[in-house]
């Protein structure tokens, strides 16, 4: 009892620190909630960010919470995890920025209720805000006969985190439901200001800001089917409902020397009714492979009181070579992993859509020759999204992770002779 207060402890401290620490440096950002994060811990990540069918007794899923009954009845299970990512960014012209950005990324806890009865709780992200540029232009006046210098500059910083409660169950053999409870937090704001050299022309700052503080619950289902006894079949789903947000939010349009004007928008925001479907198949323990499809009904989302925003699918597959748990050699012992995600952008940049791609690989390193080890997972991933154009500049970036994953048996019944 004293080691899960202890934890709990550690995760109550961590929540504002856990916000503190999400950062990116994406232009990207700009527009809407950001950048979304996709749920899923260094295991799943390095596997192409698969979730509905991952269901492992060594490492969290929270993406789906049916998975959660995939735990020793003895066991305890911690895991956390941070990130660095190294961003490049070529415009039209083939001018380059760089930036690099240090994450906490999650934190989150699992342990059995019964044999049929799983507990996780933690944090994760849910979307990020950051950025900072701008620029000159130099065009002709409308007003004079010389030329006029603009002066735009734009910078957003922010985040939303989610706290997360899940419980799953087992109503009967192979079959697997569940249930997370999300309460979403933060504040997101973005800025811009236009300037003139010529001081006949009123500079015009405008600021928008929004602070989130609401709840949204979503489900899964796993069946967890053996073909034979060395084949297995693992097929997922998950749903989360769609939600009106409850948040505040201010939008201050500033122009220099003539007026001020401010507006109030409460609860004119929400989340999309989001689906997700895949699958993993695992042969002997060693090999698994598995594929993932999931749809956010972006289109039907308000923000600001308006509905901006496109529908979103996401595909991802993945695979993983365990070669033997519990062998003496160590390289035997560790997991080997693969993967790959698409997707589109929930919103549009100059009436311009763009993709994301993501290549992602890893390796599982097990700290102890037993059944359930802890684990230290190393992930690398690739990525790329938008593309050079007038409207629109090239994203490419380099992340590498580390996760640790611990697993102890803490619910022992002691005998004392």
């Amino acid at each position: 009892m004293r080691k899960i207060t202890s934890i709990l402890v550690v995760s109550a401290l961590a929540v504002s620190s856990l916000s503190a620490q999400n950062n990116t440096s994406s232009p990207y950002t700009r527009y809407g909630y950001g950048e979304l994060i996709e749920p899923g811990f260094g295991y799943s990540k390095a596997m192409g960010g698969l979730s509905a069918g991952i269901r492992n007794s060594n490492h969290i899923n929270s993406a789906n919470p049916a998975s959660f009954t995939a735990i020793d009845s003895l066991g305890f299970r911690f895991e956390f995890g941070a990130s660095i990512k190294c961003s490049k960014y070529t415009d039209n012209n083939n001018t380059t920025a760089k930036s690099w950005d240090q994450n906490l990324d999650y934190l989150a806890f699992q342990f059995p209720i019964t044999k049929w009865m799983g507990f996780s709780a933690g944090l994760q992200p849910f979307s990020v805000v950051g950025y900072q540029f701008g620029g000159k232009q130099v065009s002709k006046s409308s007003i004079s006969t010389d030329t006029l210098a603009v002066h735009t500059n734009y910078a957003g910083s922010g985040d939303i985190t989610q706290l997360y409660f899940g419980i799953g169950v087992q109503p009967f053999k192979h079959f697997n439901l569940g249930m997370n409870v999300y309460y979403g937090f933060g504040t997101l704001a973005h800025g811009s200001l236009v300037s003139f050299d010529n001081k006949n022309y009123h500079s015009t700052f405008q600021k928008n800001e929004i602070s989130v503080h609401d709840w949204n619950v979503g489900f899964g289902a796993q069946y967890d089917y053996p073909l034979s006894e060395k084949r297995n079949l693992t097929v997922g789903a998950t749903l989360d409902l769609p939600s009106k947000l409850s948040a505040t939010a201010e939008k201050k349009i500033v122009t220099s020397g003539v007026d001020t004007v401010s507006l109030d928008f409460d609860n004119s925001f929400g989340l999309p009714l989001s689906f997700g479907a895949g699958f993993v198949y695992d042969l002997n323990e060693s090999w698994r492979v598995g594929a993932d499809y999931k749809f956010q009904k972006w289109s039907d989302v308000e923000y600001f009181g308006e509905k901006v925003f496109n529908d979103r699918q996401r595909f991802a597959c993945g695979a993983e070579l365990l070669p033997d748990r519990l062998s003496k050699k160590f390289f035997k012992r560790m997991s080997y992993r693969v993967g790959a995600n698409f997707s589109n952008s929930y919103f549009e940049v100059n009436d311009n859509e763009f993709d994301h791609l993501a290549l992602t690989a890893g390796f599982g390193i097990p700290l102890r020759r037993v059944v359930n080890p802890t684990y230290l997972n190393l992930g690398f991933e690739y990525g790329r999204a938008g593309k050079k154009s007038v409207d629109m500049i090239l994203e490419q970036y380099f992340k590498i992770s580390l996760n640790l994953s611990v697993n102890e048996r803490w619910f022992v019944k002691r005998k004392f002779e």
